[in-house]
């Protein structure tokens, strides 16, 4: 069979990363149709047909996989919600997954997330942890989403790919870069325990590079890879890359156990007093983690390794807060290290 890239179904493809394949797609002319709730606009964008539709509406899907010869699934939904989790993330796949088969859609590469391992993680993450699927709303039904996929997949003769990403940041990241640098900004973020938790990040590009490797490799098919940077990042590298765009010292340093004191006996004044907390249950459940996330899998299954350096992700996420008015002003040290992106790479 051939492993030659045909049409494309992105679906999400207002999101975050959605959006990003769309544009990669674009830049690659690449015929694709992408899969929006709502469209304003034209319906055609160079080699892109918006189509409006929605996973967990069956009936709007055989327009979107008409002619299509792959499928990258980048919808997702219910953070905070085990029901509505399960209602896109579950039983929207199980639409997709008929739609795609119905369609005669060759492949489909299926945005899962390493949050499917849970909290309570190796030091080194690799495939072989075993899918939590209980407690996160958000984590257990992506794994039970893939779970299907791959079960539908096999049923159904569609090739299937899941690749498992970490935090994936980059220009207009809405959680990992918008909303911690307001937090710096704002100095409504502490470190625990001096910041010296690994943050495994991915920078969308790379990411886009891994689907779509997935769409092509031939040895990728029924594997689930977790993609990552080339290493991770400490929480107060990370963290001070945003305080060096603002202009702040860096976060303040909390121990561990006074954070978790802060979360459980302060909540209640922090919300009669609407004070913003420094420390987030979100910060608990990633800041005190010791995990590196192994990606020799996806390097050998899909020969994909990522190219972004965390340096030069978070020069592109400056110049991005930059030109959307976010930061006061840019510091040289970001002024002198932005250069435009490689071709196809935003």
């Amino acid at each position: 069979m051939s492993t030659a890239p045909g049409k494309a179904l992105v679906t999400g493809a207002a999101g975050f990363v959605g959006a990003r394949m769309v544009a990669r797609l674009r830049q690659l002319e690449r015929p694709a149709n992408a899969l929006v709730r709502r469209r304003s606009g034209s319906a055609i964008d160079g080699s892109v047909e918006w189509v409006v539709g929605d996973v967990t509406r069956p009936e709007t899907l055989s327009a979107a996989v008409d002619g299509c010869d792959i499928v990258f699934h980048c919808a997702w939904g219910g953070g905070d919600s085990l029901d509505e989790g399960r209602r896109i993330n579950v039983e929207g796949t199980r639409h997709l997954m008929e739609a795609a088969a119905s369609a005669g859609v060759r492949r489909v590469v299926h945005l899962s997330t390493m949050a499917v391992h849970g909290n309570q993680l190796p030091a080194v993450l690799t495939e072989d942890a075993p899918l939590v699927l209980e407690g996160d709303p958000y984590g257990v039904s992506k794994g039970e989403g893939e779970t299907l996929a791959f079960e539908m997949g096999a049923r159904l003769g569609v090739e299937v790919v899941v690749l498992r990403p970490t935090l994936v940041y980059g220009p207009g990241a809405p959680l990992w870069v918008v909303a911690y640098y307001e937090r710096v900004l704002r100095e409504e973020v502490a470190l625990i325990d001096n910041g010296e938790g690994l943050a495994n990040l991915i920078y969308v590009e790379d990411l886009v590079d891994a689907m779509l490797a997935g769409a092509t490799s031939p040895s990728a098919p029924g594997v689930a890879c977790l993609v990552s940077g080339e290493r991770p990042a400490s929480w107060a590298e990370y963290l001070g890359h945003f305080s060096a765009m603002c202009g702040k010292p860096p976060p303040s340093a909390v121990a561990k156990w006074k954070a978790l004191l802060q979360d459980r006996l302060l909540l209640p004044y922090r919300k009669l007093a609407s004070r913003p907390a420094q420390v987030r249950d979100i910060d608990l459940r990633l800041m005190t983690q010791r995990t590196t996330v192994s990606i020799e899998l996806a390097r050998r299954a899909l020969g994909w390794t990522p190219r972004t350096s965390l340096q030069a992700g978070m020069s592109h996420c400056a110049a991005w807060l930059d030109q959307q008015g976010y930061l006061p002003r840019r510091p040289d040290m970001y002024r002198q290290d932005i250069s435009p992106s490689p071709p196809g790479r935003g």
